[in-house]
Parts: C-alpha cells; structure tokens; sequence
C-alpha cells in the first residue's frame, strides 16, 4: 500500500491537482488578458487621432457706412480730448505707457476735430496740435532731462484753456464742413 501524504489520500490529490492546475491555468490567462488589453486610458493616450482640418471662417459682408461731419461727432471728438486730457493730467509721470496712450489719443482726437472744420479754422487748430505733439516727443522718449513734468503740465492747461475757448461746439458750429469730401 502506498504511503498516504499528510493526510490526504490518493484520490484527493488526483482531484486537487487538476483543480490548482486549472486555477493557475485561469489566473495566468486573466493577467495575460488585462496586460494584452492594457488600460484603456493609456491605450487612448498612445493612439493616433484624426488631425482636424481647420474650418474656414465665415464671413459677413459689412455694410458701408457713410459718415458724414456733423455736430455730434465734433462734440463726441471734444469729449473725448477732454476726457484723455483731464486723464493724462491725473496720471502723469506715474505710467510711462499709460502717458503714451493718453497723448496719442488727445492728438488723434484733436485730428478728428480738424478734419471735422473747414479749412481756415482747421489752419487755426493747428499750432495747438503742433505743440502737443512736442510734448509727446518728449514724453515718449522718456529722456528725464527732457522731461520736466511742471513745464509739460503749464502747456497741456495753456493748450486746454485755449481750445476750449476757441475750438468749442459753441464757437465752432458755423465751420463745420458739409461732407469729407470737400478736402478732395
């Protein structure tokens, strides 16, 4: 008679045999499964995409507007001098950037003025812009010997007193031209 190993019989260890064979069998199967599968997320992470073709985009056919000089867009163009000029004198020498844009914006709308009057009165804005625009060299360079802060300030309030005085609706309705195309 065969010895019995620790208990159990022959019977039981033919039966046990196959049954942890089959169980390694499962599990072995189930990794390579899940390594051949892989994860999904890194799965999508590695494949290739579609590249998407760039849509054109739509456009609108704009309507053409005709402005034409009138009273409220010299008054529009006097405000908004006024309004950068009153800025720039709160906020000079603190930004130079802000300085900058604060003096472009005063002459463009200084220019916007002019090309709003006829020509003899737009002749007469002139040398106001003329000296705005000295002063903007200056304090676009930043150069800080050229730069005298009291001197800009005493010539941007000269220069706001006088075309408020002489450049102003009221003064002013008269000489505003009928169309831009008087220029031409």
């Amino acid at each position: 008679m065969k010895k019995e190993h620790r208990g159990q019989s022959a019977e039981n260890r033919s039966v046990v045999k196959p049954v942890f064979e089959r169980t390694v069998c499962l599990i072995l199967t189930l990794i390579l499964a899940f390594d051949l599968a892989g994860c999904a997320q890194i799965q999508r992470k590695f494949t290739r995409k579609k590249k998407e073709t760039a849509r054109l985009p739509a456009y609108k056919a704009v309507k053409v507007y005709e402005t034409k000089p009138s009273p409220e867009l010299y008054e529009k163009h006097f405000s908004y001098w006024q309004s950068w000029q009153k800025e720039y004198m709160q906020v000079m020498g603190k930004n130079s950037k802000k300085d900058a844009r604060c003096i472009n914006e005063m002459i463009s709308n200084l220019r916007d003025m002019q090309n709003i009057l006829i020509d003899e009165k737009a002749s007469e804005l002139e040398p106001h812009i003329a000296r705005i625009e000295g002063l903007k060299d200056m304090i676009i360079s930043g150069d800080g010997a050229a730069y005298n802060s009291a001197y800009v300030r005493s010539v941007l309030e000269t220069e706001q007193l006088n075309i408020y005085n002489n450049f102003r609706y009221k003064k002013v309705k008269d000489y505003l031209k009928e169309s831009f195309e008087d220029d031409l």
